[in-house]
């Protein structure tokens, strides 16, 4: 039986100690996209200042759970990513991200609201990770924080913004945020920004449980440098 051994020494240039790195849900989804440009493109023409805070429409995404990750345990989160997809089958193999609309967080961010079964599959999902990354030696950094899925669109910074505030309040009955998504794959990611978005690390791509008859194969990447893998004949 064939093994993917992936080299690690391309990603511990970027591992810095307890950093942090996040898993998540891509949302691509082209009528998204197009609803969220046009949020974008609806607060820009209000008001110029939202340009410097509205998210990249290439990389809108669902935060899962938060990890602290360093170059020790990184060889665990190659194991974890590549158990993921049989331990999450039973969960759900196709995340839906389905959106009803936009909503304020802590007066600073415009989110995508999911809809309830959206949020119910989601946090079932984050919870199930949470208890897998229990079992390793990672930590898990957001155990005391009540989970709530959503989909940042515009997120001010630390500073007073009361007059975008008030436009984005005003505003949120206006945007149209009713479609979405079945997601496929859990991505994790560098929490520090590289270029216009964060590092990837590696992926998971979800199946049924009926996949899971013969090994399944999942792989720890870079997106910096090619990988090539690495094979050893294991009986």
């Amino acid at each position: 039986m064939r093994h993917f051994l992936l080299p690690l020494a391309f990603l511990f240039g970027s591992i810095q100690a307890n950093y942090n790195a996040f898993f998540s849900l891509m949302v691509t989804n082209p009528t998204v996209v197009n609803q969220v440009k046009q949020i974008e493109d609806n607060l820009t023409a209000t008001n110029p200042q939202f340009v410097k805070f509205v998210h990249n429409i290439s990389y809108l995404h669902v935060r899962l759970n938060t990890v602290q990750l360093n170059e020790t345990n990184l060889p665990v989160i190659q194991q974890f990513l590549k158990d993921l997809p049989k331990a999450m089958c039973n969960v759900s193999y196709s995340i839906p991200a389905l959106f009803e609309g936009t909503a304020i967080r802590s007066n600073t961010t415009l989110y995508g609201k999911m809809n309830a079964m959206s949020s119910t599959v989601i946090a079932s999902v984050h919870q199930k990770i949470y208890t897998l990354l229990n079992g390793t030696k990672i930590p898990s950094v957001d155990e005391h924080e009540i989970f709530h899925p959503r989909m940042d669109i515009v997120e001010l910074d630390d500073r007073k913004h009361e007059d975008l505030l008030q436009i984005m309040s005003n505003r949120t009955g206006d945007f149209r945020l009713s479609t979405g998504d079945f997601i496929k794959e859990i991505i994790l990611y560098n929490a520090t920004a590289s270029a216009p978005f964060y590092e990837e690390i590696g992926r998971a791509l979800l199946a049924p449980c009926s996949n899971f008859t013969r090994s399944f194969k999942s792989e720890l990447i870079s997106n910096r440098v090619p990988v090539l893998p690495i094979f050893e004949e294991f009986k």
